[in-house]
This record gives structure tokens, C-alpha cells and sequence, in this order.
């Protein structure tokens, strides 16, 4: 039996039913899992954790998510050497990082309005126009990304969520994460990205609080919405 990692997550748990389903043979290999709807309603839990549990799954390769055609179950062979290599206890699903992100970040947003200097104001300035310029540089538009969300974290004047904010970015580099955010590297989501990160700006350059949360809520929305949009 696959022995998946404690620490209380629900799609791990839901991960384990699955895979145990798949070593029983209930799915055999090649098959089509049935959607995520479907699997949400006959293990009693959300879609957020059936989707969470389904890129786990593929990490660990007892699945191959096909973007618009649904989950494949992988060979045995193909599990039997991923068993040892399993995620770890602390690895966080997107979906859980996009709402506390929405949370604190929305705050930060809301603070950073009231009390960015004007130093740090051009900085985020500076930020926008190197991710305007890098739309088809990976890379160094997302560390102009990141530089601007932290930005605003510390203009928010609190060390505590100046930090948080930095944790929370740092579980973007998980795998769970980055299988899903991969899928959705378009051009045109970075454009849409950038446009965001204008609003925000401007609401915090203007010293209106209220908008620049809700322009920061709004953009982390636009990354929910994308995590719903992809057909696994």
C-alpha cells in the first residue's frame, strides 16, 4: 500500500484513496479517471482538494493529466520507483496559498496605501516597468514580480506580515505549485498580470487603501480563476 506523509492535509488523504483505488485495481492503467466534479461528490470534499490531490498523485506518477483530455492512470512499473520519492509532510496546495495570499496580501495592500514613502513608491514603479519589459523573459519577470509584492509588504510598515508575505511566496516554489502554475505561463496571463499590478500601484500611489486591496484581492482572484480553468 502507498504510505503517503501525515500533517493533516485533506488531499493528501484524498490522494491515498485514490492511489489505493489504483493498486486495487478499481483503475486500471490507461484509464480514464472519472472528472474532478464527479470525484468531488463521491469522496465528499471540494473540487479544490480533488484537483489538489490529482497533481499530487501525478507527482508521485501514479497519474499523467492530460490539460483538455482529463487524468490517465500511469503503469505500475512507473509508480513502484516514485514510492520512495514522496511529497513531503510540509508541501502546501495552490489553493491554500492563493487564499491566505488573498488574505494578507490584501492587507498589506491596504497599509501600504496609507504609509509607502516615496522611495518606496518608485521602486514599485521601477518593478512594473522591468515586468512590462520581460513579458518574454521568464525569469526576470517573475523576480520583478516577486520584488513588487514584497515591496509592498514592507511599505505595509509591519515586520510580521512583511515576513508572512515572504513565506507565502516562498510555497510557490513547491511542486504541487509549480505543476499547476507551469500550465498556466501564457504570455497573454502575464500581460493580464501586468495590467493588475498597474491598478495596485495606483491605488497605493494615490493613498486609497480600500481600492488598493481590493485591485490586490482582484489580482489574486485572476490566479484562482486560472486554477479553475485548466481541465484536468
Amino acid at each position: 500500500m502507498l504510505e503517503l506523509p501525515g500533517g493533516g492535509r485533506r488531499y493528501l488523504e484524498i490522494a491515498q484513496n485514490i492511489a489505493e483505488s489504483i493498486s486495487a485495481g478499481t483503475y486500471k492503467t490507461g484509464d480514464r479517471l472519472p472528472p474532478e466534479r464527479e470525484l468531488a461528490a463521491t469522496l465528499g470534499v471540494s473540487r479544490t482538494t480533488v484537483r489538489e490531490a490529482l497533481l499530487a498523485l501525478e507527482i508521485m506518477r501514479f497519474v499523467e493529466i492530460r490539460i483538455g483530455s482529463g487524468v490517465f492512470v500511469l503503469p505500475e512499473n512507473l509508480r513502484e520507483k516514485s514510492r520512495g520519492d514522496l511529497l513531503p509532510v510540509e508541501e502546501v496546495g495552490p489553493w491554500e496559498v492563493l487564499e491566505a495570499r488573498r488574505m494578507v496580501e490584501g492587507e498589506s495592500a491596504f497599509r501600504a496605501a496609507q504609509r509607502a514613502t516615496e522611495k518606496q513608491i518608485a521602486a514599485m514603479e521601477d518593478c512594473l516597468r522591468r515586468m512590462e519589459a520581460r513579458i518574454d523573459d521568464i525569469p526576470r519577470f517573475d523576480q520583478a514580480d516577486a520584488e513588487f509584492h514584497m515591496l509592498i509588504a514592507a511599505a505595509a510598515g509591519n515586520s510580521v506580515v512583511e515576513n508572512y508575505v515572504a513565506h507565502l511566496w516562498q510555497l510557490r516554489g513547491s511542486s504541487l505549485w509549480n505543476r499547476w502554475y507551469d500550465a498556466t505561463r501564457h504570455p497573454a496571463n502575464r500581460r493580464q498580470s501586468v495590467e493588475d499590478h498597474k491598478a495596485i500601484f495606483k491605488a497605493i500611489k494615490r493613498g486609497l487603501p480600500e481600492v488598493a486591496k481590493t485591485a490586490m484581492c482582484a489580482h489574486i482572484d485572476v490566479l484562482a480563476e486560472r486554477f479553475f480553468d485548466l481541465s484536468l
